[in-house]
């Protein structure tokens, strides 16, 4: 989209924004250290702000740009999202036509706010927004007129909020309404031979299609160092003691758009369904079941 000004969002930055920009620039070695410091925290000040006006939660003392080592060692503007992520907020100087992102801070992010600052340092501007994969994909500097508005942010925070979060599962984290297969279905039902050394991330969830129940298998695996790749494989399966799925069962794959990737749909005797697909990290994706006039949607985000 283009960068118009309605889009944009004005925040002032008080003297107590700048009391903790100054104290951190006053303990870097170099005064272009303390300079870019001193900008990253007012940035991430600004930002702060603007989402308590919207009643979003924020976290600025878990943040590493609020940390004193981290701070000094890497060119750091994140602020922590507790239970989304972290969102970086990198400063845009007078003149400047693109989004700077430094190295260090494209991988663990939701995304980038584009932070405009004034010659008096009085007040910012939040320009837009840049998802992960604009910046992680070129890791080139993202044109300002390329940036998507704030209503991407807050519409990528919602989605979160409601999404399956596929990351923390290598960290052995999960929702309480995902339980291990053996929990849901007889060991015969999910063949070993997609079992291995990544059964920890192999998680299931019973879904009631009005009565008429399906089990839904996820598994979770890490493609080479060398590749960001991520697999995913999904299976559903009759729930009981059905031997096959609900007959007309309509299953679609969706992209964070709500376009179509991938459907299929049960026969009268389909005592499972399966779909693999790749994903990249921070990419949302959802699954639809269908069923008569029940339709139920499960979102995901890695």
């Amino acid at each position: 989209m283009t960068i118009t000004e309605s889009t944009n969002i004005k925040v002032s930055l008080s003297p107590y924004a700048h009391s903790y920009a100054a104290q951190f620039a006053a303990e870097q070695t170099t005064p272009p250290k303390g300079k870019q410091v001193y900008l990253n925290t007012l940035a991430v000040y600004a930002v702060n702000n603007y989402l308590k006006w919207l009643n979003i939660p924020s976290n600025l003392a878990q943040s590493d740009c609020w940390n004193p080592g981290l701070r000094a060692l890497f060119d750091v503007a994140d602020l922590v999202l507790p239970n989304i992520g972290k969102l970086e907020c990198r400063p845009v100087l007078p003149g400047q036509s693109t989004l700077n992102v430094p190295l260090e801070v494209t991988e663990d992010r939701i995304g980038y706010v584009a932070v405009q600052f004034s010659e008096e340092l009085d007040q910012v501007e939040l320009l837009g927004f840049a998802p992960y994969h604009a910046i992680a994909k070129s890791l080139e500097p993202l044109p300002l007129e390329q940036l998507e508005s704030l209503d991407t942010l807050i519409d990528k925070i919602d989605w979160i909020k409601k999404s399956v979060r596929i990351s923390q599962w290598f960290e052995e984290i999960f929702q309480p309404d995902w339980q291990l297969p053996a929990s849901l279905l007889p060991p015969y039902r999910y063949s070993p031979r997609f079992r291995g050394p990544n059964d920890r991330t192999m998680r299931a969830k019973l879904m009631d299609l009005a009565g008429q129940g399906v089990v839904l298998l996820l598994q979770v695996n890490l493609q080479p160092p060398d590749t960001e790749d991520i697999d995913i494989l999904m299976r559903l399966y009759p729930a009981g003691d059905a031997s096959y799925l609900p007959p007309d069962l309509q299953v679609n794959l969706l992209d964070e758009s709500g376009n179509s990737c991938m459907k299929t749909q049960a026969g009268k005797t389909n005592d499972k369904i399966q779909i693999d697909f790749s994903c990249q990290p921070e990419e949302p994706f959802s699954l639809r079941l269908n069923l008569g006039d029940i339709s139920i949607t499960e979102k995901f985000i890695i």
